[in-house]
């Protein structure tokens, strides 16, 4: 009888835990374009921050939904689309036209994934060079890789940090 209801509180628990994982959110800290610009320019990789608007270029790859992603691991190297990116690539104060073809790689934080850019997003965003010299922006699960910019704010807080270090 004992060991009746222990199986019984133990398959109970353990169905709780289970359904319950994908409840649990994800802790993103709050995105700021200082954060993020230092991340870019600590990385070994080399970055480019724009000024532009993203529009794909071709058909993109289904993104998994929290339901498909609780099925196991997501591999996310499939995750990739080409997109086409017009603005400004900024130099502390200066700017060089940029009209150009990039990848946008969606990741993935467990259950939980970015989403690729709608058409005519557009904001102050890094794009990573690859070994091969293309060029890619990441979409991550959590915000701070792309930034709104409808009046230039963020724009001229990313120049600061370009020409003499971040505002704190």
């Amino acid at each position: 009888m004992a060991l009746a209801r222990w199986l019984t509180a133990a398959t109970t628990a353990l169905m709780t835990v289970t359904m319950a994982g994908s409840a649990f959110a994800l802790s993103c800290a709050r995105p700021s374009i200082e954060a993020s610009y230092q991340q870019w320019n600590d990385a070994p990789e080399r970055y480019y921050v724009l000024s532009a608007t993203l529009t794909p270029a071709a058909p993109l790859p289904p993104v998994p939904s929290m339901g498909q992603a609780n099925l196991g691991p997501i591999d996310t190297s499939t995750l990739r689309g080409v997109y086409r990116v017009q603005g400004e690539v900024l130099y502390g104060n200066q700017s060089v036209p940029i009209d150009h073809y990039i990848w946008v790689r969606v990741g993935c934080a467990g259950p939980w994934c970015g989403s690729f850019p709608t058409a005519g997003t557009s904001g102050v965003m890094a794009l990573k060079q690859l070994p091969d010299r293309t060029l890619e922006l990441y979409s991550g699960a959590c915000p701070g890789d792309i930034f709104t910019d409808p009046d230039g704010a963020v724009r001229s807080r990313v120049q600061q940090c370009l020409t003499g270090g971040c505002a704190s």
